[in-house]
């Protein structure tokens, strides 16, 4: 699952299994009863949900696209081998600038907060790539105290980056997270420095001004010191 990858980034993001089967789920539970004809994967990372997906709808076509060059390289590699390469595609592009809708699902992983745009003009976006009647299903950071301080803390780090901040978040990284692969961790050094610049609740007002209706929302798992407390939510647009 993709997030809000610098472009320049020379890491990809590789997910975390656990978390691709879990929103995974949650995607395949949001669509039961539904043949969603066309999935779009918004920051689609290294593929692995694509592949997830792809194994448990097997009617459905995907499209998976990430601005960064080197995420689009890994998830290229991954599907290359996966059974059902066929029926993915992936783009590298700017989001708010790609066309190719419309789509019955729009899925997003920790990635809607990364988009450096107007909350309207996202909004605005999301509304026009989605299918009448089809389904939003993303995990994106909620207002709360402990989020607002976490952006703090990392618009400062990006204003004083450089080899010994990156350095120093990797030590303690490796402090937080001792089983994790040293590879893993270096991976995720960017997220320390990627501003929130949209939260859930002010997307969905703005999805809701188009129409769109709430269907579920649940508290996302959170792992880490160093990550945004997340929430999921499963939006529906108008059918008409």
């Amino acid at each position: 699952m993709g997030g809000p990858v610098h472009a320049s980034s020379a890491l990809p993001f590789t997910a975390d299994p656990a978390n691709v089967r879990w929103f995974g789920e949650r995607i395949v539970a949001a669509l039961t009863g539904t043949v969603p004809r066309r999935v779009l994967d918004i920051g689609c990372g290294d593929g692995a949900l694509l592949e997830y997906l792809a194994d448990r709808l097997p009617e459905s076509v995907f499209v998976g696209i990430d601005l960064s060059e080197v995420n689009i390289a890994a998830a290229a590699r991954r599907i290359s081998a996966s059974p059902h390469a066929s029926r993915i595609t992936l783009v590298r592009a700017d989001y708010l600038h790609s066309d190719g809708g419309p789509f019955n699902a729009i899925v997003a992983s920790s990635s809607l907060q990364g988009i450096d745009a107007a909350r309207t003009a996202l909004a605005s976006k999301l509304a026009r790539d989605i299918a009448p009647g089809g389904f939003l299903v993303h995990f994106t950071p909620y207002r709360s105290v402990y989020n607002s301080t976490l952006n703090t803390i990392r618009k400062v780090l990006r204003r004083i980056r450089g080899p010994a901040t990156d350095g120093l978040i990797l030590i303690v990284a490796r402090t937080l997270h001792p089983a994790y692969p040293r590879d893993t961790l270096r991976e995720r050094v960017d997220y320390m420095y990627a501003i929130l610049h949209h939260y859930e609740e002010g997307l969905r007002g703005a999805l809701q001004r188009h129409g769109f209706h709430i269907v579920r929302m649940e508290p996302a798992p959170h792992t880490s010191v160093g990550q945004a407390k997340h929430r999921l939510a499963v939006m529906s647009a108008p059918r008409e």
